[in-house]
């Protein structure tokens, strides 16, 4: 009887769902049809010219990424200006180099901005703009404040020059975060750590009030490591006095005071930059240099980067030939199927399984810039690149800005590992965390009861955890942590003993990994594409990007956006918001995005980009 009364309800359903599909369809059709019309119109009427003898400006605001976010188009409408604007490493770089070979390009314009990213991402683009420079084309840097990332970037200038009103701002290299066991014990919550590894830092901030000694020794050794490459790389570009950088606030309170606390006086007689001007001085130069535009003399001639981007020609890849893939493992590593800027164990599986299913794909290069994640993603990601290798094809590693913990793990069976000198790698180690509520619920009145077949199936955060479950946890971290130092030692080829040494979670530069035996070259992602060719035996090959694809209105809406974001600043106060927002909640978002189905992670926390 239930039956024959279930069948027209679910017949009624079917009509529906067929009735609303069609209707979303014919929506979809019209609006986003509509919004390709809006897109052709304005390509129609707007076509990046590039004038003759024009300057390259590169007004650069926003994060370095490897990979743009793939966020819902929606969701940027709403966002506005206050997302964070991103700019692609490689799409940057690839236009510094075309304008280089390019008769119409005079020179660059670089306005380096609040651009950050990772100190080997900077490095990346000054590398770019020295080999610009090679051409014999000049670089004007130009800015009202440079600070720390953004200065670095310009001593790859032929000229730096600074407003007058302006400064050069260059603290140092540090790790601080905030400490919330008082506040955490003055609510009830109670935190129960699980970990292998004493340099294992991460939930140090939800059980300790301070730093621990051993994360303070494995930090500073980090910081003094990234910053003695920052030193010698500025020095390098500029010559600059010994011991300038490094100035205490005694000997800065000192120098200043020499130039009656001007500090755009200060930079310019300290080498930091050639000339101090005026903004209109600095735009009155731009004309000197490189004339007006011949349809808008209120402008000099010069052509933004975007614009120079939007009018290169793409690469043709011909059927047939050998080709190195590129696949892109940029932020935490969590389960499932994740958009870009995140690595999911199934999505980036997919990815690498796409790659091996390929004829024409010979090696994979997996361009890592992650520090970590679940454990259970990571192993799942590794699976499939041990299937690839045992398909018969190439795998090679390269390191971006961080690949550490689960970043690592990734990387671990890599035919050839590639890690930039700055990259921020290692923190192999595992830990685990659960936070128990019950004095909380005590506290506000709540209690929790009722009835279960185990003595599993009672377990609560608003109970207190058994002792006996506190040892399980150990243990599977226990033998989490085997995994990952033997795993570590078949691949690289290592005594077990020694992996151990230099594993308990502690973070090394790309540097001292090359020294320990942990990465194999230093080296870019260019040269680990070669390297992955060379390795595969090819010589005649395409280098593809095997990347997760856009539904057809995601891309439209996309480049929409993307195009109109230039035009939209941050705004001081969401930038102020933006900042505060990281420090105190940046852990704790972080800890909620992972959701391991063991509550084991390998994350580095400590791995901000330096």
């Amino acid at each position: 009887m239930s039956q024959k009364r279930a069948w027209p309800i679910r017949l009624l359903g079917f009509i529906w769902a067929g009735i609303n599909g069609t209707r979303r369809l014919i929506l979809n059709l019209v609006f986003f049809g509509f919004l390709a019309l809006i897109v052709v119109g304005i390509s129609q009427d707007q076509v990046p010219q590039v004038p003759q003898g024009a300057a390259l400006i590169l007004n650069l605001e926003g994060k370095l990424v490897e990979q743009p976010r793939e966020m819902d188009p929606f969701e940027m409408v709403a966002g506005g200006s206050d997302k964070e604007q991103e700019i692609v490493l490689e799409e940057l770089i690839d236009v510094i180099e075309a304008a280089a070979e390019d008769d119409r390009i005079a020179g660059i314009v670089l306005r380096p901005g609040g651009v950050y990213g990772g100190t080997a991402k900077l490095q990346l683009v000054g590398q770019a703009l020295s080999r610009f420079r090679d051409s014999g084309k000049p670089v004007i840097a130009q800015s009202g404040w440079y600070t720390q990332g953004p200065y670095l970037l310009a001593t790859y200038a032929d000229e730096i020059q600074l407003n007058a009103s302006g400064t050069v701002a260059i603290e140092g290299m540090g790790m601080y975060r905030l400490f919330y066991k008082d506040l955490l014990d003055k609510v009830g919550v109670k935190t129960h750590l699980f970990r292998v590894g004493k340099y294992k830092s991460f939930a140090e901030s939800y059980y300790l009030n301070e730093m621990s000694e051993p994360a303070k020794e494995a930090n500073l050794s980090l910081l003094d490591d990234i910053w003695g490459q920052y030193k010698a790389t500025v020095n390098a570009n500029r010559t600059l006095a010994e011991g300038l950088l490094d100035r205490n606030l005694d000997q800065l309170e000192a120098a200043l005071e020499q130039v009656d606390g001007d500090f755009s006086q200060y930079a310019l007689e300290n080498g930091l930059v050639d000339s101090t001007l005026t903004s209109v001085e600095m735009r009155d130069q731009m004309f000197e240099r490189f004339g007006a535009k011949s349809d808008d003399e209120s402008k000099f001639n010069g052509v933004s980067w975007q614009d120079y981007a939007a009018q290169m020609m793409p690469e043709v890849h011909l059927p047939g030939r050998d080709q190195v893939a590129v696949i892109i493992a940029q932020g935490p590593i969590v389960p499932g199927d994740q958009p870009a800027g995140t690595i999911g164990g199934y999505s980036m599986s997919k990815l690498l399984r796409q790659a091996r299913e390929d004829d024409q794909v010979k090696a994979v290069v997996i361009r890592v810039d992650s520090p970590g994640g679940s454990v259970y993603a990571s192993e799942q990601i590794r699976q499939e690149i041990l299937a690839l290798k045992d398909a018969g094809k190439t795998v090679v590693s390269s390191m971006s800005s961080v690949a550490a913990s689960g970043g690592y793990w990734i990387s671990a069976n890599a035919d050839r590992i590639y890690a930039q000198p700055n990259t921020i790698t290692g923190s192999i180690g595992i830990i685990g965390m659960i936070q128990t509520f019950e004095e909380t619920a005590k506290a506000v009145g709540v209690n929790l009861d009722g009835v279960g077949t185990t003595e599993m199936a009672g377990l609560n955060v608003f109970k207190p955890l058994p002792d006996s479950f506190k040892r399980i946890m150990q243990m599977n971290l226990n033998k989490g942590y085997a995994d990952f130092i033997n795993l570590v030692a078949t691949a690289r080829d290592i005594p077990v003993e020694k992996v151990d040494e230099v594993a308990q979670g502690r973070v090394w530069s790309g540097t001292a990994a090359k020294e320990l035996g942990l990465v194999d070259e230093l080296g870019s992602l260019d040269d680990a594409v070669a390297g992955a060719a060379e390795i595969a035996g090819i010589s005649d090959y395409d280098t593809i990007l095997i990347e997760k694809e856009l539904s057809p209105e995601q891309q439209i809406i996309q480049e929409i956006l993307k195009n109109a974001s230039v035009e939209l600043p941050q705004s001081e106060s969401s930038k102020l918001m933006g900042m505060v927002k990281q420090t105190l909640l940046g852990p704790l978002e972080q800890q909620l995005t992972l959701s391991d189905p063991q509550n084991a992670y390998m994350l580095c926390l400590e791995c901000s980009e330096l």
